[in-house]
């Protein structure tokens, strides 16, 4: 309550409750703001007052067990929130992900009280991010805003979460590549699997910021053949191995021998690579980690068969360079040239290599094969159920709605017209 007292002068009045649970009275005047020739200026609003009031609130304002508040700041609410998701075993760069966008609120308004941050605050925070950093992080900051305050919902006075309402910007323009992979028909998938085993096609090598600048490399280079390439950064057997499983990157290079069974065909991933902050690359299995489904799989025959010649390849390589005594030999399906785990991102960046020198699109990745595998089964006839076993996800409409290309000439539907009304 704020009421005028004299001009310039108002008092704030705010009842709160105390760690007793009691409520009190508490009252404050406007405090005195000097210009700089030492006069007396008027809280011509009594914001003065209302801010004066509130941080006195603030002082008192605890819940019922005392652990949190709805007067602590949105800041002090990450790192709560944070912990929290930490004893959920969230995945590192789920963790690392979040970090990026706590960066973003805490500077907009990481000093402001729970119980002062309103739906308003909140859109105006993410249209500035929608336009400063597209959409994607737009989306990203609003779910991990909401999910804090759901959480300080829950464990503090706070009854209204104000995220939920606050609407995100629209026709936020795009920053870098957008859209998702993009769709491989069966023909690309082929030429692809032919490519980066028989290709004399040149592969350059991408150019660095200050090449790219000046128009041409600093020195002069002449560039491998794509099968060239792909056999000396051991990928050729990874993009087989995409377009067979549709496993994601990580799985892929989390892939250990055991998890492959050669009598039955099949496989079944354990683990997948990571980059922990401060750590570096580590394998970690988790049997609840929803992108790193650990069902078993069968394999098509033509995979087989490049992984049986990729295990005696790989052993006669152990024979000639083995790891270096001491070192963790995790037996793994594809180890680095020092028989340690790969870096995801060094795999794309080879990928970027290939796609560039085979004349496909920038939104052909990795990705790209995982959604290939659910438009081939798809079109196969095979359930929705079945791709999403194969794919490992768990709720099959997922993988009708995102992996399944869509608005495609359908023959089949096609000559099923045909047949009935065509006479």
């Amino acid at each position: 309550m704020l009421t005028e007292i004299a001009p310039g002068h108002w008092k704030a009045r705010i009842y709160v409750r105390d760690t007793s649970g009691r409520r009190r009275d508490v009252t404050r005047f406007s405090p005195i703001k000097l210009n700089t020739q030492g006069r007396a200026l008027p809280d011509r609003t009594g914001q003065r007052a209302l801010d004066a009031v509130l941080s006195a609130a603030a002082d008192i304002r605890v819940d019922l067990d005392d652990a949190l508040s709805d007067s602590i700041t949105v800041r002090e609410l990450w790192k709560h929130y944070r912990d929290h998701l930490i004893s959920l075993n969230r995945a590192g760069a789920t963790i690392s992900r979040y970090d990026e966008a706590a960066k973003t609120f805490d500077t907009a308004f990481g000093g402001r009280r729970l119980f002062e941050v309103t739906t308003s605050t909140v859109e105006s925070f993410l249209q500035e991010v929608g336009h400063a950093r597209g959409p994607s992080n737009m989306r990203t900051a609003r779910n991990v805003l909401s999910g804090m305050f759901r959480f300080a919902c829950s464990r503090t006075p706070l009854e209204v979460n104000p995220v939920r309402e606050a609407k995100m910007a629209e026709n936020v323009e795009a920053k870098g590549r957008t859209g998702g992979a993009g769709d491989l028909t069966v023909d690309q998938l082929r030429f692809i699997l032919s490519s980066v085993r028989v290709s004399t096609t040149p592969c350059p090598r991408k150019l660095a910021k200050a090449e790219r600048e000046r128009g041409k490399p600093v020195k002069a280079y002449t560039p491998p053949t794509v099968a060239a390439y792909c056999e000396g950064a051991d990928i050729a057997d990874v993009i087989t191995l995409y377009a067979a499983t549709g496993l994601r990157r990580s799985q892929m290079l989390g892939l250990v021998w055991s998890d492959i069974d050669f009598d039955e065909s099949t496989l079944r991933p354990t683990g997948k690579v990571i980059r922990l902050a401060g750590v570096g690359l580590v394998r970690v299995t988790d049997d609840n980690d929803p992108k790193n489904h650990t069902g078993t799989m069968a394999l098509p025959d033509f995979a087989v068969v490049m992984l049986k010649r990729r295990k005696a390849a790989m052993a006669a390589r152990r024979l000639a360079s083995p790891p270096e005594s001491g070192s963790e030999d995790l037996d793994l399906v594809f180890p680095s040239a020092v028989w340690t785990l790969r870096d995801p991102q060094n795999v794309g960046h080879a990928w970027q290599r290939v796609r560039e020198a085979l004349g496909f699109d920038e939104d052909i990745t990795p990705h790209s094969f995982r959604h290939a595998v659910a438009t081939i089964l798809d079109d196969a006839g095979l359930s929705a159920r079945v791709t999403a076993d194969v794919l490992g996800h768990t709720d099959p409409s997922m993988t009708q709605k995102h992996y399944m290309a869509r608005g495609r000439p359908h023959r089949a539907a096609a000559a099923v017209l045909d047949r009935a009304i065509g006479d």
